[in-house]
């Protein structure tokens, strides 16, 4: 019995000795004669934000909704290397002019305020204020045209 194990054991050892040879004769090293780099392509990734935060009648104190959506644009902002990001405010047609405009500046300001506390480099912003004559009304519902818009 011992003779049996012994012969295996052997066996074992002088085919795996014989396998390791014959695959050592066999590797193929390659020589290269330049180094070889790649560059990571730049990638362009589209992200569709919501661009704008509505406010209430005659106010211009950003909402927990408005907050979220400010929240959603602040990692792409904080992307931004250069150029300017404009936040421009708006307000329905009640009211005069003279008072729709400061509310509107309001507005554009409050949400720069908010910006810049999370983290957003003040030289990236700019807030201006829309007029009465403001042709960028979004519709018949004065409620959408309470607004401070993002424009990257």
């Amino acid at each position: 019995m011992k003779k049996l194990l012994v012969l295996s054991v052997l066996t074992l050892l002088c085919a795996c000795q014989h396998r390791a040879n014959f695959k050592s004769a066999n590797v193929i090293k390659p020589h290269l004669d330049a180094e070889i780099t790649a560059e990571p392509e730049e990638q362009k990734v589209e992200i569709e934000l919501q661009r704008f935060v509505y406010f209430d009648f005659n106010s211009a104190e950003l909402s927990q909704q408005s907050k979220l959506v400010l929240d959603s644009h602040i990692e792409a902002m904080k992307m931004i290397k250069q150029g300017k990001i404009v936040l421009q405010g708006h307000t329905d047609q009640v009211g005069g002019e003279e008072f729709n405009h400061g509310l509107a500046k309001q507005r554009a300001t409050s949400v720069w305020v908010y910006l810049v506390k999370s983290g957003i480099s003040e030289e990236h912003l700019v807030a201006v204020s829309m007029g009465k004559g403001d042709e960028n009304r979004k519709g018949a519902d004065p409620k959408t045209d309470r607004h401070v818009e993002i424009m990257y």
